[in-house]
């Protein structure tokens, strides 16, 4: 039924494609690597990862798919012109019918979904994001869809949604094969259905409740809830006499119960704010709550700084509590001002538990333009915390980013950050990373950076595959970047040089970027 289910898709694209009043969007993403990962590859590998994404839309039908092709050749002897392909890779990982007709949407494929704050579940997509994993070698989109189906319908006052479908494992690439006789390492996991309904009384409130049961077999299944509760008490604020304030508040209980465990899942938040101050708070205590079809909110600011972003806190949903607390004041004409506090504690065990905690200061400046028409924007942070989760018992960032508008558009922009931490225990010595940028963006969409990343870090400074001693100093990531768009429908970057791995984070979601030397070829296009 499923393989039915998929040609049809697949026909509907091509019979449809050229139907009068119809509209076809396509994108296209290509990445060329050719280099090495330290610690993995002795010789040098190319590979080429191509996504291709089309969307059909007609009188409320839309059909679409993506397909992701990936071929690596590595070169089967130092020196050698020759090269062996290793792995040739094409593969329909989505695909997806769409049908909208008023208040009601049927979707059956490939779709996302989110229940509540995404405490039960949230199937959602990483745009643009080309992850590499370790152990197959392989480059693919760590999407996390849902392959079934789902219907909605919205309404004025009570909206409701009803789901089936696999949950992907996004650590597993596409079309990997492993053992003898070789077979497919499965992607999906067993089959959930669930749902959401809600009610809106009034225009300033809405309730609802969730639903999930994940039937990992007959005798296996998992079931959460939840339910929610959104006001927004801003009338009650102006009632008072304060026109420009507004308070929002969520609050949102969830449960679990299956035939080994008990869990149980509470997130709360609030924002309020008065003329040009804004304030945030939320909540958050999880316990066995962390599956592959969820992601509670992670309640840790999400930082564009490079080194901030690397050091970044990973939830753990399965036993963690804390808060975040964020206020933001806005200088007419000036800038902003940002203060963060954010804490996470990790009972990992009975008696044993980790802390992560984090202080971030900002400051965004926008200084008006001077004479000659330039202007000037620059931002100043410092954050100080520690990560036991991660070892790091201590850790001390601040950075400066500065950038000059000429009256033409075009950029010229630096970048400096600076991080110093420390390891457990506390006798271990210090370490510092330093990361700096220079870049030039002119506005006809063609730039440049010149990217240097450098640490005493002992983890990174030593090399594993010299067990016998250890290697001290400091160790340099220098890179260029480039990058162009023209025609209206292409962007294309390029990196050459050496990448640092480690963590990353894009809308809540951490992962794994593997480290890289050589050059990068990307290729975005539009149709």
């Amino acid at each position: 039924m499923r393989a039915l289910i998929n040609n049809l898709i697949v026909l509907l694209l091509l019979a449809t494609s050229t139907s009068a009043g119809a509209q076809t969007t396509a994108s296209s993403l290509t990445e060329i690597q050719r280099g090495r990962v330290p610690g993995s590859d002795s010789l040098a590998v190319s590979s080429l990862y191509e996504q291709f994404d089309v969307d059909f839309t007609r009188h409320g039908l839309q059909a679409g798919m993506r397909a992701e092709v990936f071929n690596s050749w590595r070169n089967t002897a130092p020196g050698s012109p020759l090269s062996q392909v290793e792995y040739q890779i094409v593969h329909i990982s989505q695909k997806h019918l769409r049908w909208t007709r008023g208040p009601v949407e049927l979707v059956a494929g490939n779709y996302y979904a989110i229940l509540g704050r995404g405490i039960t579940l949230r199937a959602f997509d990483l745009p643009g994001v080309i992850l590499e994993s370790g152990q197959y070698r392989r480059r693919y989109s760590p999407s996390r869809d849902l392959e079934g189906g789902m219907a909605t319908w919205s309404g004025r006052r009570a909206e409701a949604r009803a789901l089936i479908g696999r949950p992907v494992l996004s650590d597993v690439p596409p079309a990997v094969r492993v053992g003898n006789p070789l077979r497919d390492v499965p992607r999906r996991d067993n089959w959930l259905f669930g749902g959401e309904v809600s009610l809106r009384p009034n225009s300033r409130i809405k309730t609802g409740i969730t639903a999930v049961s994940h039937h990992a077999s007959r005798l296996d299944s998992t079931r959460t809830w939840s339910g929610f509760l959104e006001l927004d008490v801003t009338p009650a604020i102006e009632a008072t006499g304060l026109p420009d304030a507004y308070a929002t508040v969520y609050a949102e209980y969830a449960g679990l119960n299956d035939v080994h465990v008990d869990g149980s899942a509470l997130y709360l938040s609030a924002n309020a704010g008065i003329s040009n101050l804004g304030l945030s708070l939320e909540y958050k205590d999880y316990e066995k709550f962390a599956f592959s079809f969820n992601d509670p909110p992670s309640l840790v600011r999400e930082h564009a700084a490079v080194l901030l972003n690397r050091s970044t806190h990973a939830l753990i949903a399965d036993a963690e509590t804390g808060y975040q607390v964020e206020a933001t004041y806005s200088v007419f004409g000036l800038g902003t001002l940002t203060a963060n506090v954010s804490k996470g504690k990790n009972e990992l065990a009975p008696g044993f538990s980790t802390t992560f905690n984090e202080r971030y200061l900002g400051v965004d400046v926008e200084l008006p333009p001077r004479a000659g028409g330039h202007s000037v924007t620059s931002n100043v942070f410092f954050d100080w915390g520690k990560d036991e989760l991660k070892g790091i018992g201590m850790h001390r960032i601040g950075g400066v980013g500065v950038e000059s508008i000429t009256p033409g558009g075009s950029v010229l922009g630096f970048d400096l950050q600076v991080r110093r931490a420390a390891r457990q225990p506390r006798n271990e010595p210090e370490f510092r990373d330093v990361f700096t940028q220079l870049s030039y963006q002119h506005p006809l969409g063609v730039g440049a950076a010149l990217v240097l990343d450098r640490t005493n870090d002992p983890f990174e400074v030593d090399d594993g595959a010299t067990p016998d001693r250890i290697e001290t100093g400091t160790r340099t990531w220098l890179a260029v970047n480039l990058n162009v768009a023209f025609l209206e429908r292409y962007e294309a970057f390029v990196f050459a040089g050496r990448r640092r791995g480690g963590a990353a984070c894009t809308s809540g979601t951490c992962y794994l970027v593997l480290p890289f030397n050589g050059l990068e070829m990307r290729l975005k296009t539009y149709f």
